[in-house]
């Protein structure tokens, strides 16, 4: 009975010894802040390129998935919006998750040392951020 109670016990202590630390995040390129430099513009036949904005949106991704919007927001590609919000992000799904009036889920790419945000459209849509110092 000693050796069976044993083989419950020995898995168990393996399993309750691991921890989940949330703070870790699998893409250490991510964490740091980000600013606009450029959209994405398609006339909707998929010929889109992207061409350079001139932002001050800026993007602060924190470790446990916390994603600090600065000088704009993410419900709408527009370049002419101000505020700021609190975001949250998942590494293990690529996507950013935004409260707006109808919530928007932006799934995400670090690529050649950008940061690509793409949105939902129908026509291609997409943000290119570089990141800061």
């Amino acid at each position: 009975m000693k050796k069976l109670a044993l083989l419950f016990l020995i898995p168990l202590l393996c399993v309750s010894a691991c921890s989940n630390d949330d703070d870790t995040i699998s893409n250490p390129d991510l964490l740091g802040k980000w600013r606009l430099v450029a959209q994405l513009v398609d006339p909707g036949d998929g010929s889109g390129t992207f061409e350079s904005v001139n932002s001050d949106l800026e993007l602060a991704f924190l470790a446990a998935g916390v994603l600090q919007v600065s000088n704009g927001n993410l419900c709408s590609l527009a370049l002419d919006t101000e505020g700021n919000s609190t975001e949250s992000y998942s590494v293990d799904e690529n996507t950013i998750s935004v409260a707006c009036t109808n919530p928007v889920t932006i799934s995400f790419e670090i690529k050649e040392g950008s940061l690509f945000l793409y949105y939902a459209c129908i026509e291609g849509c997409a943000q290119r951020y570089q990141k800061l110092p």
